[in-house]
């Protein structure tokens, strides 16, 4: 198994499949490379497919540092070095995304050829005129509520969140089989980023997305309600958006043969 040693000493695990341009695909909040795996073997017959597990995520090192947004895109940065991969296309689902858009903001859009954001908005929180924010409404006070269930009864907060990830409800089997997945990060790491990820605001990185974006969104999505693929669209200047009927938040796992497709052709 690939290990790549950061900076700072934490070993960061990835898988890397099959050659020609490269796409480099990352997870969302507490999950792992691991969860693209209906989505792999499609992309890499024709393509160079990068899996990273996040620093304190999946199989990477444990470590109470270096948890934000920030970071993570600057691990990412590292593993392009280390890979020597340039003309790569960034794909990122959920938590994902705001690791691309901080990349951006800190990289511009050096060595990339392409993103796809899969399922997620640029901020979390409510806001005066904001229309987007996570599950169509989300206070400092439902911050407080998650994190405190997230610090003192984990299960009873993140299965729930896992069930609303998807358009039809899981069986009890395959969320406890994901919510198993999402336990390899420790709480206090998950705690760090969920923070670093709700008060951050990254509308003003999106005019900095000069490359062709794509947007695949979920029609039936709990978590991002409404249109926010339309309205991330008019503010990126390459957007294409593709809508998934059938799907929530998880639509590369719903609707995993036309994702590949439609992934696919835009690389």
């Amino acid at each position: 198994m690939p290990y790549l040693e950061l900076p700072d000493g934490v070993p960061l695990f990835y898988d890397d499949q099959g050659s020609g341009r490269a796409v480099v695909l990352i997870h969302g909040w507490t999950m792992n490379g691991g969860f693209w795996q209906q989505n792999v073997p499609a992309l890499a017959a024709g393509n160079r497919v990068v899996t990273p597990d996040l620093r304190g995520h999946g199989a990477s090192g444990k470590t109470d540092a270096g948890h934000t947004l920030a970071q993570y895109a600057r691990d990412i940065r590292y593993l392009l070095d280390h890979l020597a991969i340039d003309e790569v296309c960034l794909v990122g689902w959920s938590m994902g995304t705001g690791v691309i858009l901080s990349y951006i903001r800190q990289f511009g859009c050096d060595r990339l050829r392409s993103v796809a954001f899969v399922d997620q908005s640029p901020r979390f929180l409510d806001a005066d005129g904001w229309d987007f924010p996570l599950q169509g409404s989300y206070s400092t006070s439902d911050l407080a509520v998650f994190v405190q269930g997230l610090e003192h009864a984990r299960p009873s907060v993140i299965k729930p969140f896992i069930a609303d990830c998807f358009a039809d409800t899981p069986s009890d089997e395959v969320i406890d089989a994901i919510y198993a997945e999402t336990t390899k990060m420790p709480t206090g790491a998950a705690k760090a980023i969920w923070y670093d990820m709700a008060y951050a605001d990254l509308r003003s990185a999106l005019p900095e997305v000069r490359v062709p974006a794509l947007l695949t969104y979920g029609v039936r999505s709990k978590i991002f309600p409404g249109p926010l693929d339309e309205w991330l669209a008019a503010r990126l200047p390459k957007a294409e958006v593709v809508p998934f009927q059938h799907s929530g938040h998880a639509l590369f796992s719903e609707e995993p043969q036309r994702f590949n497709e439609v992934l696919g052709n835009f690389l």
